[in-house]
């Protein structure tokens, strides 16, 4: 009976031990989250840049600015940077930005590229 008496208490120091491990744990799942969505966001965009980039009348500045309509109505990323280069029959595009950050210190950057060839049209005769 004794040595019932001693044990009580011990539940929830174990509670008050345990607790900040498992949220801190909850915290870094929903953060991995943010930053799985916010490099689907940016293949996205990057995505999106290359299509307005390649037609044979668009350039950098479509590119650049089909991947900021995108990015603007996703609101994921913040510190966003957008690089169009367009050279010779080759269009690359990078997306650089910072996901979203619950927990200070894990500050997780995303990066996405995509290029393609510039379009052109053949004119059925010479196909």
């Amino acid at each position: 009976m004794r040595r019932l008496a001693d044990d009580r208490g011990m539940t929830t120091i174990q509670v008050a031990i345990l607790l900040p491990g498992i949220l801190i744990w909850m915290l870094l799942a929903v953060q991995y989250g943010l930053w799985w969505h916010g490099k689907q966001v940016a293949n996205a965009a990057a995505a999106e840049a290359l299509d307005a980039a390649q037609v044979p009348e668009g350039g950098p500045d479509d590119g650049d600015r089909a991947a900021h309509d995108l990015l603007r109505q996703s609101g994921n990323l913040s510190s966003v940077e957008v690089d169009v280069e367009r050279r010779g029959g080759e269009v690359t595009v990078i997306v650089r930005g910072q996901a979203p950050q619950l927990l200070p210190g894990f500050a997780w950057s995303v990066t996405a590229r995509s290029s393609g060839p510039v379009e052109r049209f053949i004119p059925q005769e010479d196909r």
